[in-house]
């Protein structure tokens, strides 16, 4: 693999700008129309817009189904991540609009070396390519250079009630491993960034590990939550919560 085509891939401009003024966001990752109208209709499997009494139904739009997935920057690739998540997305990637990232942001939320990170963040973007992600199908970016993914995080904390995030098993067992001077707020609102992760793009299918199953769940709630505060209505519940999300190909819809 040439340097000249993975420097290609990181710098040019992210080629899923009209799925992101679709999606409300724009092109350089900013929010448009700023406010919480961007949250009306958060897409979750739990949740579904309804067209109230005096609107009319959208027209149907044949699209291809968006589905959206990463992995931290570690600089290399273990089994485990690429028979639970590259090797999927190869195969996804002809027949959906396929948004891979290198979640840098999340990486952050426990002590590293910028410029580790740095080189590690290459080096992922580069595996991605090495496993058969073609970056003429599949959108392939690094997070934090969609500032959205923040903004967005941002907006969706200030409605989440820090008791859901209390609870969560990963942030106790992080915490608890690495002490309590050790631990920012950020592994805290890890699972919100995750929800802005998903939610940003409208995602209808998200491959992810079953250590991940409770993050998913409450990324439904907060989107459940924001619809019913801020929708103005009460959206039809569709769907379950827990192991019917993942069989096989873990994907939730």
């Amino acid at each position: 693999m040439s340097r000249a085509l993975l420097s290609h891939v990181l710098h040019r401009p992210p080629h899923f700008a009209y799925t992101c003024l679709r999606s409300g966001v724009g092109a350089r990752g900013g929010v448009l129309a700023s406010g919480i109208h961007p949250l009306r209709r958060l897409n979750c499997s739990a949740v579904e817009a309804v067209p109230g009494p005096t609107e009319e139904a959208p027209a149907p739009q044949a699209r291809k189904k968006r589905v959206v997935s990463g992995v931290q920057p570690t600089g290399s690739v273990h089994l485990g991540n690429y028979l639970g998540a590259i090797k999927n997305w190869v195969a996804l990637q002809d027949s959906y609009e396929t948004f891979f990232f290198i979640v840098d942001l999340h990486a952050i939320t426990l002590p590293y070396e910028a410029p580790l990170l740095s080189k590690a963040t290459r080096s992922t973007a580069a595996i991605y390519l090495a496993c058969g992600v073609d970056s003429s199908k599949a959108s392939i970016f690094v997070q934090s250079h969609v500032r959205a993914h923040v903004e967005l995080m941002w907006l969706l904390s200030s409605s989440t009630p820090i008791g859901w995030l209390n609870r969560m098993i990963q942030f106790k067992e992080k915490s608890r491993k690495a002490g309590d001077e050790n631990v920012g707020v950020a592994l805290l609102t890890y699972p919100v960034l995750m929800a802005s992760d998903i939610l940003l793009y409208q995602s209808d299918l998200v491959p992810v590990g079953e250590d991940q199953t409770q993050h998913l769940e409450l990324t439904r709630e907060i989107a459940e939550r924001v619809n019913n505060l801020y929708g103005g209505r009460k959206w039809k519940k569709l769907g379950g919560r827990g192991g019917l999300l993942f069989k096989g190909l873990v994907l939730c819809p």
